[in-house]
């Protein structure tokens, strides 16, 4: 199944709430069950493939009336090992605002109207009258009737929608393409591509995952290969793929937030370790307290005490620097791991499957870079990727082919693009570094899980010398699997050896190797999908610092020191405290406050029960309401205050049961 070959047809779909609305996330957090669902920016967001979901449900509708073929549908929404479907879809996410409102409910006894113990449950709804906003793309027009038709007959969404939740009233128009910036004249064998991914990518890391797949913060050469080649062949450019065997293709590494473009970038080297911070507290742990700027060092220029043991780095850090000068950025870009349920069609009996993805969130910008055999072959794809560019058209990169633009193309120069980090005034004393992984075999074809100097004298033809050696090297190895789009089945995978691996060499006239080296573009198989890259002589590395956004962010966690505020609180308070009741009421109403007032005005009423209920009010007394608000006058947020009263009655609560019975 492939796309049409006429124009595709973008849509602006709109859907106000008119009754509050949940699109739950499967988790909660702190004193909510279960929270809605949020975008980077923190808004309240309806996910793509829930709305898809829908339109499915109301198609299947249809072929159950006899009005619709299961085919038609399939080739709208898609269908399991069949390629691109026509429909593609970002997310709606909130224009403005986005209030949202938490609702508590429980469980009746049988037979009775009394709550059942122990099924208090809060979850968070967005408010009525909130407006979502979002974007449709048909390839063809010709699926515009099927799709409004869906839409017509979709007027709930989210969570208990037989309840009586997500009422809602979908608007959509069509609107013109999307159209870019003219694409400007560039020249030179070597372009620098920035993208940015629409929708949250899930690029799986491994062809067995169990219940969280797991997925890489970047996006692979070929994976990057493969969303052109497909874009190409779906508009009928098939005398233009002959071009993807004039360039190499790299990976497309993320950008550090609110950088358009950066000259180096890299993977963090797995010799940049980091002292292991330490509490402060005995009582909460180092990483919810954030560590006191725990010390880097890079372990081929610097050694340690033996005994103690760093950090390595994580596998989502990166390393980047403007104009090759001044310190190294440290980042890491924004993953978040979301909860899926894929639940079974009708008529199915099958359980539904709960998983978890690992997610690059969106509106997060890569840069890659492409080299070609020469100048006319840049020229040529710039010509090849027009339409692409002008007009703003979507790739489809990753699980489920989830929408990115390009957002720039730019020329480099061919040196700098090929070690844009090296300093080129190397000695007898030099580094190697990986920047993309390396698949290189040994004499009998296995794969090998490291380098040594005869591999790389053959490789650039120079004859090793006596004295030659790797005085340190640190190494990792990598599983690399793929899938194979024409054939629908995954790739063997290979074994490579991991981007940011590095290599300390030494020795007198070891320097004519580095400088054979640096002829090369890449090392090892694959070149042309990006594997093999390399910088020289980027290393040992002696200043990191964070990106300026990062300074402003609390390292601890918050909640952490609360729940251990609120246990030391409890624990001061009198067995003969409030009863299980009395703390659901407190609860329940310390989290239907809104303003510090109303909170003061709560624990008044708590400070005075003794005096005004001397039989039922004897409880209270045992609560120390006034240390309570001691604490409770001493941060800054209405939201801390209620969620530490709330850990002070979860404290307390076994207690009451203990009573009770």
């Amino acid at each position: 199944m492939t796309e049409a070959t006429n124009a595709p047809v973008f849509l602006q779909l709109d859907v106000e709430a008119l009754e509050d609305l949940h699109t739950g996330t499967g988790t909660g957090n702190g004193d909510i069950d279960a929270v809605v669902q949020r975008d980077r920016q923190g808004r309240p967001v309806i996910r793509s493939s829930h709305l898809k979901g829908l339109l499915r449900e109301a198609g299947e509708d249809l072929i159950g009336f006899g009005q619709l073929t299961s085919e038609a549908l399939d080739c709208l929404l898609g269908k399991p090992g069949q390629g691109r479907c026509a429909l593609r879809l970002t997310s709606l996410r909130v224009r403005e605002g986005g209030k949202t409102l938490t609702w508590g409910s429980t469980k009746r006894v049988e037979k009775g109207r009394a709550p059942e113990e122990d099924t208090l449950r809060y979850v968070e709804y967005v408010a009525a009258a909130t407006v979502f906003s979002g974007e449709l793309r048909l390839s063809d027009a010709q699926y515009q009737p099927l799709l409004e038709r869906l839409l017509n007959r979709v007027d709930r969404i989210g969570g208990d929608r037989n309840r009586g939740s997500g009422l809602v009233r979908l608007n959509w128009a069509t609107r013109s393409a999307p159209t870019g910036e003219p694409v400007k004249t560039v020249a030179g064998p070597c372009l620098r591509l920035v993208l940015r991914n629409l929708e949250p990518l899930s690029l799986p890391t491994t062809g067995h995952p169990g219940n969280l797949i797991q997925g890489n913060s970047f996006i692979r050469g070929p994976t990057l290969r493969g969303a052109l080649m497909a874009w190409a062949i779906r508009q009928r450019r098939l005398d233009d793929l002959g071009l993807f065997q004039k360039v190499s293709i790299g990976d497309a590494l993320p950008l550090p937030e609110g950088y358009d473009a950066v000259g180096g970038l890299m993977p963090i080297p797995l010799s940049i370790l980091t002292e292991k911070p330490r509490a402060a507290s005995a009582d909460i742990p180092w990483w919810a307290t954030g560590s006191a700027g725990a010390q880097e060092f890079d372990s081929l220029g610097e050694t340690k005490d033996p005994d103690e043991k760093p950090k390595r780095p994580g596998v989502h850090e990166y390393l980047c620097r403007q104009g090759g000068k001044g310190p190294w950025l440290r980042y890491t870009p924004t993953m978040q791991v979301r909860l899926r349920n894929a639940t079974p069609k009708k008529g199915k009996q099958a359980d539904a499957e709960l998983f978890s993805l690992e997610e690059i969130a969106e509106d997060t910008r890569f840069q890659a870079e492409l080299r070609f055999h020469d100048d006319a072959a840049a020229a040529e794809f710039i010509v090849c990727l027009t339409p692409l560019l002008c007009r703003g058209d979507w790739l489809a990169i990753g699980r489920g082919g989830q929408p990115a633009i390009i957002e720039s193309i730019a020329a480099v120069d061919a040196q700098s693009a090929t070690h844009a980090i090296s300093t080129n005034d190397w000695g007898d004393d030099w580094c190697l570094t990986l920047v993309s992984d390396l698949i290189v075999r040994g004499e009998y074809l296995g794969f090998l899980d490291g380098l040594d100097l005869d591999w790389l004298c053959k490789w650039t033809g120079v004859p090793k010398q006596g004295g030659w050696s790797i005085k340190k090297a640190v190494v990792e190895t990598e599983t690399i699997h793929g899938f194979n789009a024409a054939s629908g089945l995954r790739s063997a995978p290979v074994l490579a050896i991991r981007r940011g691996s590095c290599w300390r060499i030494t020795g007198a006239g070891s320097a004519a190797l580095a400088a054979a080296l640096v002829q090369k573009p890449a090392i090892g198989e694959r070149i042309c999908e990006g594997f093999g890259r390399f910088v020289i002589d980027a290393q040992p590395i002696r200043l990191i610092a964070r990106p300026d956004r990062l300074k402003a962010e609390p390292l601890g966690n918050r909640n952490e020191e609360l729940l251990s505020l609120a246990r030391r609180l409890a624990k001061k308070i009198a067995h003969d405290g409030p009863s299980l009741s009395q703390l659901q009421w407190l609860r329940e109403q310390v989290m239907a406050a809104q303003t510090d007032s109303e909170l003061d005005d709560l624990i008044k009423e708590v400070e005075t029960a003794p005096d005004r209920r001397p039989q039922g009010g004897k409880a209270w007394s045992a609560m120390q309401p006034l240390k309570l608000r001691q604490e409770i006058d001493k941060l800054q947020s209405i939201s801390e205050k209620r969620t530490l009263i709330s850990y002070v009655v979860q404290w307390l609560v076994p207690s009451a049961k203990e009573k009770r019975k």
